[in-house]
């Protein structure tokens, strides 16, 4: 399949992931932003599958990015949980704090941002409380673009589990790269990597983003 971009060692595939992950070849670390299934507008995919084909859906994904990938990280929803510690019954939680959540769930206010991840650190003893990440929603003095998208998660969050998990120079994959943040967080580390998103449109984003020569890490979420 042709690349939607491909500049750089950074490689954008537009298209269905369960139909492109079985062409690519093995990578060091996988960063995975999967849907939530709770109904978000991402344009051209469902979030609204029914659990059981949600489920399968994730299956396939995960069984994917297991073979391609020594290790990998995943955005997980907390009050999904259950499935995913099914999916990934060997990972490691990493909790990252927010100071503000817009997002309710059953009645619970969300007050933090869960990851799962198997795979060895870098360091010896690493904190799996990733404190000082700021999220959007924070207040007037945090601005970090979303550039539209409604499943945004901040640059630093992939920034940090790319610098906590391997060595550069790497190689980064993202089945749903959305607007390219864990791309963009790739480059700015020295690694290659490859993404792939099924909206044109925010295949577009990401191309632009990393067609920016240098990051303004402040707009990107770190906190100064």
């Amino acid at each position: 399949m042709k690349p939607y971009y491909e500049k750089d060692g950074i490689v954008i595939y537009h298209g269905d992931c369960r139909d492109i992950l079985p062409t690519l070849e093995p990578v060091s670390l996988g960063l995975i932003d999967p849907p939530y299934n709770v109904g978000k507008d991402y344009g051209t995919a469902s979030d609204l599958l029914d659990d059981s084909e949600y489920a399968v859906f994730m299956a396939d994904v995960v069984a994917n990015v297991r073979r391609l990938t020594l290790a990998h990280a995943w955005v997980s929803p907390r009050y999904k949980m259950p499935l995913w510690w099914s999916l990934l019954p060997d990972a490691h939680e990493v909790v990252v704090p927010m100071r503000a959540s817009n997002a309710i769930r059953q009645g619970w206010s969300s007050k933090f941002l869960t990851l799962l991840v198997e795979g060895k650190p870098l360091s010896k003893h690493p904190d799996d409380l990733w404190d000082g990440i700021r999220h959007k929603g924070e207040g007037y003095f945090f601005r970090e673009e979303t550039y539209g998208h409604p499943g945004y998660t901040p640059y630093p969050v992939f920034s940090r589990a790319i610098s906590s998990m391997v060595t550069k120079p790497s190689s980064i994959l993202d089945p749903f790269c959305g607007t390219g943040t864990s791309l963009r967080a790739a480059k700015d580390q020295g690694h290659i990597a490859t993404g792939i998103e099924i909206d044109e449109r925010y295949c577009e984003i990401a191309a632009n983003r990393l067609a920016q020569g240098v990051l303004d890490l402040y707009v990107e979420g770190t906190v100064n």
